[in-house]
């Protein structure tokens, strides 16, 4: 039995609600921080935190003197040092939402934090717990293909996700949010360097953006839009379909469908993807030399109608093939194992990996541990993410 940790969580938006939603029952929010009265008000009501220990500005929450073991950080990137600082500062354990920074020189700067005040910072990148990237990395691990000599890994960014993060959202433009590649692939990168234990000797990057750019002929707003089978109406996705709108909050007395109506007609998510202010890359390629001989093509392809990571490794002894959930290793011309993972879908939340991961950080926190996601063994992959632009 875990005595009680009480938490802050500092930004309160869609990712936060994923991780309030998988809490270990004996983890307490006692402060919530938004700048957003509306998100605030939810949160209250979601957390039960009384409206005395919420609050719209960090700094005069902080100024408070507040006591707590740890807090959730889920905000817009560019806080995330800042509000970090501050956190460490007062000995509190973090779970950073990613990317940790958009700098790297930000992101040592919190390593350098953590080593101040005694703290663990666990950046979100749960692919390090999802069941099915823990099996390629134990078989690979385990030397069912040999030695490792090149991997080639895609990430497949859909058109909903693509649409609303990143041309859109909140993620479109590199002077608010930085890079796609950090943005998307710093989970991607992470996740190779877990499983190959190396470093980056060199990357080379080529980015460009192929397809959201603005396009004669066409209505700036989805609502009334006569194309009928685009597949990135904001119309389907979100009125239609239902979909992708967990961010979209519902003050007392409104109802959902007020405020996807009100998106569509003047929102920044009713716009056609053709005329919005994006400036992020749709389709990018990097390239790097890993140590131990180990060459990496990474590819970011935004402009793809499928969702999901395709891993191809190539080893001295067989190639491993990850796609669509299923997990195949080829040898000789011949398949030796398939497995199947697809059910993990259906589970929600990274097939249960976000769970994992915050099980793992408050096991942690509440034993005086080390997580097993650290600030420190995530660098590499952020770094390979710095380097590519």
């Amino acid at each position: 039995m875990h005595k009680q940790i009480q938490i802050a969580v500092i930004g309160v938006g869609n990712r936060a609600r994923k991780y309030l939603s998988c809490l270990p029952e004996w983890v307490q929010v006692k402060y919530v921080v938004d700048p957003e009265p509306l998100r605030l008000q939810i949160a209250s009501r979601i957390c039960g935190v009384p409206q005395e220990a919420c609050f719209e500005d960090p700094e005069v929450f902080f100024a408070t003197k507040p006591k707590a073991q740890a807090a959730i950080i889920a905000t817009p990137d560019r806080l995330h040092l800042p509000l970090s600082l501050l956190a460490a500062n007062h000995g509190w354990h973090i779970l950073l939402e990613k990317p940790v920074s958009i700098s790297e020189g930000a992101y040592l700067q919190l390593i350098a934090a953590t080593e101040q005040y005694g703290v663990h910072i666990t950046p979100c990148l749960e692919m390090r717990f999802h069941k099915y990237f823990r099996r390629i990395r134990n078989l690979v691990k385990s030397g069912a293909v040999g030695d490792i000599l090149s991997i080639d890994h895609t990430e497949h960014v859909g058109p909903d996700r693509m649409a609303h993060t990143f041309v859109r959202g909140l993620w479109s433009r590199r002077d608010q949010a930085g890079p796609i590649f950090l943005s998307k692939c710093c989970h991607d990168a992470d996740f190779i360097v877990w499983l190959t234990g190396q470093t980056a000797l060199w990357v080379n990057s080529t980015g460009r953006i192929d397809k959201f750019k603005p396009t004669p002929g066409t209505p700036e707003r989805c609502l009334g839009c006569p194309i009928s089978d685009c597949p990135y109406s904001a119309v389907k996705l979100y009125k239609e379909r239902r979909e992708w709108i967990d961010g979209f909050d519902v003050p007392d007395g409104g109802t959902l469908d007020e405020v996807i109506d009100e998106e569509l007609r003047s929102g920044r998510w009713g716009r056609c993807v053709y005329h919005c202010d994006n400036d992020v890359y749709d389709t990018q390629d990097v390239s790097v030399e890993l140590t131990g001989g180990i060459h990496l093509d990474m590819h970011l392809d935004g402009t793809s109608m499928k969702e999901g990571r395709t891993t191809i490794i190539n080893g001295s002894q067989g190639t491993l093939v990850a796609d669509k959930w299923q997990i195949r290793i080829v040898k000789d011309g011949e398949t030796v194992l398939e497995e199947d993972y697809s059910g993990l879908e259906a589970i929600g939340l990274h097939g249960g990996a976000d769970a994992a991961m915050l099980e793992d950080f408050f096991e942690a926190v509440a034993t005086g541990g080390t997580p097993s996601l650290t600030l420190q063994s995530a660098l590499e992959g952020h770094r390979i993410c710095y380097l590519a632009g």
